[in-house]
């Protein structure tokens, strides 16, 4: 590796952190990344158990010896695991250091496409917090909701506004994650692309758009809060310097406990270097505003009445159908947590949700269509008729091809593989109608 391939400024800029180390840094540059997932505990599986465990994110995060072809596993296409690069999993260590597991917390991930963070939070929050989980641009926030609908967590808004719409929402949040859009040095290894997009005038910018992010989302978290601050780069203006003006603006910062030694700490944050971890580059500060935060305590609304027809829905296809509120949108029917229906009621007010609780399905005349969102989620009925398949027949439907299934059910049914469910069948007297998502069909063969 020659410092040629490299920016000459952002040479020196990673020297001035290193200075011997250079040499090691791009070497491990010019290396093969390593590969990582996270288990959805939530969707239990064997695969992966006895892979190595990643150390700042040990409950679920494993690495892998080398990279499968995922495309063509029907366990990722069920919200089994999610790949994700290691060195941003660090949000678990976070997670534990601040105590936050068992507290009823709302929880924003401001730029959360393509999910990494947000379906994270899903595994590490209580199951009486609320994620709303924000990707501004359309294409990237229909791949977020994809993401989110495959872990299965009905406990999530998903929207889709700037940054200043949410100031609206003062003292809402008790932990607010700005992953920052950066300039992407931490992505040199996986991404060449990045190297040729890198420029001095692009960091000075990035650290401007940085600022005016947290300018707008800091009136959103409440006195004692959190602030989780990260980006996949080296330049301390997008990390320690950006950070460093919120410590004279009402915030301090926090020191985490059972930070693995091989995670090098900064002034005032946490920077991974790939020679260093086993993972890319990535930088995580958090702060906590100043105040006292007092405990969050969950929403005891009373229920709505619903329906007979609502209510034949929700306890048709909800395992605890008391938990939820069903709302009619046109044909189309939602399932939203109790706990969660005043915040949908203010959030609807001050930010665009594209995505909230269960979208169960949409009524056709006299029938009900069951969602793929349903299938996927971790509420549905286990009452529900399922039909298990083949690892050959799994592919096939999630090509959206005709299988076949000897089965005496008729109707709708979960097909499932390895007990997880891919989505839904409608089994009639002489074929099998397939309704797994067209715009989700893989195209790989094997």
């Amino acid at each position: 590796m020659t410092n040629e391939k490299y920016p000459l400024a952002f040479i020196d800029t990673v020297k001035a952190q290193l200075g011997e180390e250079l040499s090691l840094f791009l070497a491990a540059l010019d290396s093969v990344a390593p590969v990582s997932v996270r288990l959805n505990p939530s969707k239990p599986t064997s695969l992966f158990a006895e892979n190595e465990k990643i150390s700042w994110a040990a409950s679920n995060g494993r690495y892998l010896p080398e990279r499968p072809v995922f495309t063509l596993d029907p366990l990722l296409h069920a919200g089994a695991y999610y790949v994700q690069e290691a060195s941003s999993m660090f949000l678990e260590t976070v997670w534990k250091s601040l105590e936050l597991s068992h507290q009823n917390l709302n929880i924003l991930d401001l730029c959360a496409a393509p999910g990494g963070k947000s379906t994270h939070l899903l595994s590490l929050m209580s199951k009486s917090s609320l994620l709303v989980s924000n990707e501004i641009i359309p294409n990237r926030n229909k791949i977020l909701r994809e993401n989110i609908t495959k872990w299965g967590n009905p406990n999530v808004f998903i929207t889709q506004s700037e940054a200043d719409k949410f100031s609206a929402a003062a003292h809402f949040f008790d932990v607010v994650v700005v992953d920052a859009p950066c300039s992407g040095e931490g992505l040199f290894r996986k991404d060449k692309n990045a190297i040729a997009e890198w420029s001095e005038k692009n960091v000075a910018l990035c650290s401007v758009r940085q600022q005016s992010i947290l300018e707008n989302i800091v009136p959103t978290i409440v006195p004692g809060g959190y602030l989780v601050y990260s980006t996949c780069t080296y330049e301390p203006v997008e990390n320690d310097l950006a950070v460093a003006g919120w410590l004279e603006k009402g915030f301090s910062l926090v020191r985490l406990n059972d930070v693995p030694q091989e995670v090098t700490p900064t002034k005032l944050g946490y920077q991974f270097y790939p020679h260093r971890t086993k993972g890319e580059g990535f930088y995580m500060a958090v702060l906590q505003k100043d105040g006292e935060r007092k405990a969050r305590q969950a929403d005891v609304a009373k229920a709505i009445i619903m329906t007979s027809q609502e209510k034949s829905l929700a306890e048709t296809y909800l395992a605890q159908p008391d938990d939820f509120t069903l709302l009619q949108k046109d044909e189309r029917t939602y399932a939203i947590p109790q706990q969660h229906r005043r915040a949908f009621q203010y959030l609807s007010k001050v930010v665009n949700i594209r995505q909230a609780g269960v979208y169960l399905g949409e009524q056709k005349g006299k029938d009900f269509l069951p969602s793929h969102d349903l299938a996927m989620s971790t509420a549905i009925s286990t009452n529900l008729p399922r039909v298990e398949l083949s690892l050959e027949d799994a592919l096939r439907y999630l090509r959206c091809e005709t299988i076949r299934i000897d089965s005496p059910l008729r109707g709708w049914a979960l097909v499932t593989y390895q007990n997880l469910p891919l989505g839904w069948v409608k089994l009639l007297d002489n074929r099998v109608n397939n309704y797994y998502p067209k715009e989700y069909r893989i195209l790989m063969r094997g």
